[in-house]
C-alpha cells in the first residue's frame, strides 16, 4: 500500500467541496429536489381525491373477490380431499388424509366467516352454510367407509404376505423326503444295471408312480402359491370364482400326491404329519371365513362402498361449487363498479402528473448533458478504453490526464496498476520458460529411466540366466563348493533386478500408471507364503517370527501382488533392525465404520526403534531414519513410500507406532470387499469307472466342479483314455507327483490354490514341467495362460471334439522346430540358446532386425520369433512393420523379450503383432523355455483342428 501510495504522488491536499464530483452531484440533485418538491404539493391535492376512490375499492370489492377466488380454490381442494381419502390404503395414510380433509373443510367455513364480514354479503354466504355442513357430514361417513377396506385389505396382505413362507416352509420339508426318493430310486436303477429282476419290477410298479407323485406334489404347491398370490391382483369379484376353483383342484391334486407318497414310501409316519400340518397352513390361507379369497371379496365390497360415497361428496361438492361461482361473479360485478370510479380519478390526475413528469424530465435531461455527459461520461469512457487495451494486452495504452477529482485518482489508479502488469507480464514469461524446462526435464527423466531400465536389465538377464546355468552345471557335476558362490551371484542378481523394478515401481506410481488386480487372496496361505519368504532374513540376524493368523479368517478381495510386496517390505525391514530378537505377524479381521470386513497386518519388532522426528521422514522416497541407518543396515529408503503408495491404491492405510530402543509396530489396515473361498467339495478316487481299466494316455483331470469330472470321463474314456481326478491344486500337485500323467486339464478358478498357481507350480517342479498343460476354464485368459507355459486354452461350456483333437496333437505332438533369436547381446543370445535348446528345439540368431529380415529370405519361416525391441540398425518395432507387410509371413508366431518400459501406445502397437510381451529377468530360464516350447507346439495343434 505504501508503494501504491508513492506512485500515486504521495498524499493529496484535500478538495473544496464543490471542486469535488460529489459537491457537484449534490448540486444538480438539489435543483432537482427543488422542482420535485413543487410537483408533490401539486400532486397531493390530486391524489388526496383519487385516494378515496380507491378506498371503496381496496376496502371492499376487491377483498370480495379475493375471497371469494380463494373459497373456491378451498371448495376444489375439498372434493380432491375427499377423492384421496376414499384411495387410502393404510390406517396412516387414511388418518393423514382425514385430517387434510376436515382441515380443508375447516377453511372453507373460515373463508365464508371473513367474506361475510368483510364484504357484507350476508345472503349469498347464508346459502352456501348448509353445504358446508353437509360436507362435514359425508365426511365422517366416508372416513368410516374407508377405516373398514383398510382394515380389511391389512388382514389379505397379511394372508397373502404369508404364502410365501408357508410355501417354503413346506419346500423344505418335502425337500428331504424326496432326497431319500430319489436316493431309493438311484438305487434300483443300479441293481437293474445289475440285471436283477426285482428291481425291474419293483422300479415299475412303485418306485416310479412314488417318484412321479412327489414331483407332482412340489410342482402342485408352487401352483398353489402361485394362485394365492394372484388373489390381490383381481379387481372383479365374479373373477375370482373361477380362481378359486382352480385353488380347490390344485389342493385336492396335492393331497392325492401326498397320500400315495405316504402309502408307497419308507417315511416315517410322524414325518409325513408334519408335512400334512405344513399343507393344511398353506390350503388355510386361501379357504375357510379368514382366506385371501373371501377377504379379497370384502375388500372389493367395501372399496364400493367408498367409491359410493366419494360420488356423494362430489355431489356436493359441485353444488358447493356452482354457488361459490355465483358469489364470486357478484363480487367481481362489485368490484367492476369500484374500479370505473377509479378510473375517472385517475384520468383527472393523469395531466397533473404529464405536467410534473416533463418539467422533471426537462430538468434532468439538462443536469445530465451539462455535468454527466460532459464532465464525467466523457472521461470514463477515455479511462474505460485504457483498461479494456491493458487487459487486452497493450501495455502501452495511453492514459488520460489527471485532474484533481475523484476520476484523476482513478487515471493516476490505472497509471500503477498498468506498471504492475507490466512486471506480472515479466513475470509470466520467465514462469513460462522455466515450465517448459521442467517439462524437458520430466521427458528426459522419462527417457532416462526407460533406456536405463533397459540398459540394466539386459546385463542382469544375462548374469542371472547365467548364474542359472552354471548353478544347474555345477548340482549335476556334485561340485558343491561352487554351489554357494553361484547361489549368491543368482542372489545378488535378483536383488539388483528388485531395486530397479522398485524404483521404475515408484516412477509409475508418480505418473499415476500403475494398476490395480483385484482377486480373492486366501489371507492364511498369503501369510504363510510371506513367512516362507522371509525365513532367511530372520535366521540371518537369529531373529525369531512369531506368526498369529486365525484359522478361519478366510479369504478377501485384493491386489495379491501388492499386498504380498508390501508385507515382506515391512517383515524384512523389521528383520534387518532386529538383532536376536522377536519378530511378529499379527492379523485379525474387523468390521468397518461403512460395513466392509477390513483386514489389519500388524508387524511388531524389537528392534532400535525410532524416535518422532525420524517417523516424520519415513514414508518420503530415497528417505530413511538418519543418515547412519544406510551405513549400518543398507537400503535404498524405497521401500516403505512404495508401500504406502500400495495401501492408499488399495483404500487402505499403513501408521507406525515406535519408541527408540525398545521396537516399532507398522499397522497396515485393507478394506475386503469379497467373501472366502467355499470349501471343496468332497474328494473321490483319483481314478474312477472305466477309466481305471483304460490303457491309453493319462490325463489328469483338476476342477472343482463334480460335472466336470464327469463330462470329460465320459468324453475320453471312450478313446481309451486313463482318467485321474483332482478337486483342488493340492490334491493336483500330490497326484502329478505321485503318478506323472501324460496331459493335465487345469480349471483357473478354484478354492485355496487357484489354477495359475498350480500352473505355475507345475512348470516351476523340473519334473513335472515337461507335461502338457491345457486350461479349461469360464476365465478367457489366454495371454496369461501362454506366458505361464499352459499348452492350451479351452473355455467353458467344452467342445469334445476340438478337445479330443487337442489331446491327440499334444499326446503326440512332433518334437523339435526352430526359434529365431534377435538380438544385439550375445550373451542374451547365448543365454537363451542354452534354455531354448534343453527343450528339443533348434535355434538361429540375428544381431538386428535387419540380419533377422536377410535370414527370413534366406531360410523361410522359422516355427517362433524371439525379439527384442531396442537394437541398433533396425529395432525391434522397425522388423515388425517391414515383416507383416509380406503376407507369408503373418502367422509366423512373434514373442518379444525385452527390458524396456514401454509406454501406453508401444503396448498397443505390440498388442496388435506380437503374441506375448515378456520383461527380461521376470522369470526364469525354466520357465520362459516352457512357454516358448508351449506356443511352438501349438502350431500343428492348430493344423490338426
Amino acid at each position: 500500500m505504501k508503494a501504491i501510495a508513492e506512485a500515486l504522488g504521495g498524499p493529496q491536499p484535500r478538495r473544496r467541496w464543490y471542486e469535488s464530483i460529489a459537491g457537484r452531484l449534490l448540486l444538480a440533485f438539489a435543483l432537482i429536489s427543488a422542482l420535485t418538491v413543487v410537483a408533490t404539493i401539486v400532486a397531493w391535492v390530486r391524489l388526496t381525491d383519487l385516494g378515496r376512490v380507491i378506498d371503496r375499492l381496496t376496502g371492499r370489492s376487491l377483498p370480495a373477490v379475493s375471497l371469494s377466488l380463494e373459497l373456491e380454490t378451498a371448495t376444489a381442494q375439498a372434493v380432491a380431499g375427499a377423492a384421496e381419502l376414499a384411495r387410502a390404503t393404510g390406517d396412516s395414510q387414511r388418518t393423514a388424509r382425514l385430517a387434510t380433509l376436515r382441515a380443508q373443510t375447516a377453511e372453507v367455513g373460515r373463508l365464508l366467516d371473513q367474506l361475510q364480514r368483510t364484504a357484507g354479503m350476508s345472503p349469498q354466504v347464508g346459502r352456501l352454510r348448509p353445504l358446508v355442513e353437509d360436507i362435514a357430514g359425508e365426511t365422517a361417513r366416508l372416513d368410516e367407509t374407508v377405516q373398514q377396506k383398510v382394515a380389511i385389505a391389512v388382514r389379505r396382505a397379511a394372508a397373502t404376505a404369508a404364502v410365501t413362507p408357508a410355501t417354503d416352509a413346506l419346500s423344505r420339508l418335502l425337500a428331504p423326503l424326496a432326497d431319500e426318493i430319489i436316493f431309493d430310486v438311484t438305487l434300483t436303477l443300479e441293481d437293474v444295471a445289475k440285471g436283477r429282476s426285482q428291481a425291474v419290477e419293483g422300479i415299475s410298479t412303485d418306485q416310479l408312480p412314488l417318484l412321479q407323485a412327489i414331483y407332482e406334489a412340489r410342482t402342485t404347491i408352487a401352483t398353489v402359491a402361485t394362485l394365492l398370490k394372484q388373489v390381490p391382483t383381481v379387481e372383479e369379484p365374479e373373477l375370482l370364482v373361477p380362481l378359486q376353483d382352480q385353488f380347490r383342484a390344485a389342493g385336492d391334486r396335492l393331497w392325492r400326491s401326498l397320500d400315495m407318497v405316504a402309502a408307497k414310501s419308507k417315511v416315517a409316519a410322524e414325518r409325513f404329519q408334519q408335512v400334512r400340518g405344513a399343507v393344511d397352513g398353506l390350503l388355510r390361507l386361501g379357504e375357510g371365513q379368514g382366506g385371501l379369497f373371501d377377504l379379497r371379496r370384502a375388500e372389493l365390497a367395501a372399496q364400493a362402498a367408498a367409491t359410493v360415497r366419494q360420488a356423494a361428496f362430489q355431489a356436493i361438492g359441485r353444488r358447493l361449487s356452482d354457488d361459490v361461482t355465483n358469489l364470486v361473479g357478484a363480487a367481481e360485478t362489485e368490484a367492476g363498479e369500484a374500479s370505473a370510479a377509479t378510473v375517472q380519478g385517475i384520468r383527472a390526475s393523469r395531466l397533473w402528473l404529464l405536467v410534473i413528469a416533463g418539467l422533471s424530465l426537462a430538468l434532468g435531461i439538462l443536469v445530465v448533458w451539462l455535468f454527466v455527459i460532459r464532465y464525467m461520461v466523457h472521461r470514463l469512457v477515455e479511462l474505460a478504453g485504457s483498461m479494456l487495451a491493458i487487459a487486452q494486452g497493450d501495455l502501452a495504452a495511453p492514459i488520460p490526464p489527471a485532474r484533481p477529482d475523484e476520476l484523476g485518482d482513478m487515471s493516476r489508479a490505472l497509471t500503477v496498476f498498468r506498471d504492475n502488469a507490466r512486471e506480472i507480464h515479466t513475470a509470466r514469461d520467465e514462469a513460462e520458460r522455466a515450465r517448459a524446462a521442467a517439462e524437458e526435464a520430466s521427458r528426459t527423466k522419462s527417457s532416462f529411466l526407460a533406456n536405463m531400465s533397459h540398459e540394466l536389465r539386459t546385463p542382469l538377464n544375462a548374469i542371472i540366466g547365467y548364474s542359472e546355468i552354471l548353478l544347474e552345471d555345477a548340482v549335476d557335476r556334485g561340485d558343491e563348493d561352487s554351489q554357494p558362490d553361484l547361489r549368491k551371484i543368482q542372489t545378488a542378481g535378483k536383488h539388483l533386478l528388485g531395486l530397479i523394478n522398485d524404483i521404475l515401481d515408484l516412477s509409475k506410481i508418480e505418473a499415476g500408471r500403475l494398476d490395480i488386480y483385484l482377486e480373492d487372496v486366501d489371507v492364511q496361505k498369503l501369510v504363510g507364503d510371506v513367512s516362507t519368504l522371509v525365513q532367511p532374513l530372520m535366521q540371518a540376524n537369529q531373529n525369531r517370527l512369531v506368526i498369529d493368523c486365525p484359522a478361519d479368517i478366510g479369504a478377501m478381495s485384493t491386489d495379491l501382488t501388492k499386498v504380498r510386496q508390501s508385507l515382506l517390505n515391512l517383515l524384512s525391514n523389521a528383520a534387518k533392525f532386529t538383532k536376536a530378537g522377536d519378530v511378529k505377524l499379527d492379523v485379525t479381521a474387523e468390521p468397518g465404520p461403512d460395513g466392509v470386513r477390513r483386514i489389519r497386518f500388524a508387524v511388531t519388532d524389537s528392534g532400535i526403534g525410532m524416535s518422532e522426528e525420524q517417523m516424520g521422514r519415513l514414508f518420503q522416497a530415497f528417505t530413511q531414519a538418519d543418515s547412519s541407518t544406510t551405513r549400518n543396515y543398507g537400503g535404498t529408503g524405497l521401500g516403505l513410500t512404495i508401500t504406502k503408495h500400495f495401501c492408499v491404491m488399495l483404500g487402505g492405510s499403513i501408521d507406525v507406532t515406535s519408541v527408540p530402543g525398545t521396537g516399532s509396530t507398522f499397522t497396515i489396515v485393507l478394506p475386503d470387499t469379497g467373501a472366502a473361498a467355499p470349501a471343496a467339495a468332497p474328494g473321490r478316487s483319483p481314478i474312477a469307472g472305466r477309466a481305471a481299466a483304460a490303457t491309453g494316455p493319462t490325463v489328469l483331470v483338476v476342477d472343482d466342479d463334480p460335472v466336470v469330472h464327469d463330462v470329460l470321463t465320459a468324453t475320453l474314456v471312450r478313446d481309451n483314455y486313463r482318467i485321474l481326478h483332482a478337486r483342488n491344486g493340492e490334491e493336483a500337485m500330490r497326484i502329478a507327483r505321485a503318478t506323472p500323467p501324460d496331459v493335465i486339464t487345469l480349471d483357473v478358478v478354484m478354492p485355496r490354490v487357484d489354477g495359475w498357481s498350480v500352473l505355475g507350480m507345475l512348470k516351476s517342479d523340473p519334473m513335472l514341467a515337461p507335461i502338457p498343460v491345457i486350461m479349461i476354464s469360464i476365465v478367457d485368459d489366454r495371454a496369461l495362460g501362454y506366458s505361464l507355459g499352459a499348452s492350451e486354452f479351452m473355455t467353458k461350456p467344452i467342445d469334445r471334439q476340438r478337445l479330443l483333437t487337442v489331446l491327440r496333437a499334444v499326446v503326440d505332438k512332433p518334437r523339435g522346430g526352430l526359434v529365431l533369436v534377435v538380438d544385439d547381446a550375445p550373451e542374451v543370445r547365448e543365454f537363451i540358446r542354452h534354455v531354448v535348446e534343453s527343450t528339443g528345439l533348434k535355434v538361429a540368431e540375428a544381431v538386428n532386425g535387419q540380419e533377422a529380415l536377410a535370414w527370413l529370405e534366406a531360410n523361410g519361416n522359422p516355427s517362433l520369433i524371439l525379439l527384442d525391441l531396442m537394437m541398433p540398425v533396425m529395432d525391434g518395432f522397425a522388423f515388425l512393420d517391414a515383416m507383416r507387410a509380406t503376407p507369408a509371413r503373418l502367422d509366423v508366431p512373434v514373442v518379444v523379450l525385452t527390458a524396456k518400459e514401454l509406454a501406453d501406445e508401444e503396448r498397443t502397437f505390440l498388442a496388435e503383432r506380437t503374441m506375448h510381451v515378456f520383461t527380461k529377468g521376470m522369470q526364469s530360464g525354466q520357465s520362459l523355455a516352457a512357454a516358448l516350447a508351449a506356443i511352438v507346439a501349438r502350431r500343428p495343434e492348430r493344423a490338426a483342428e
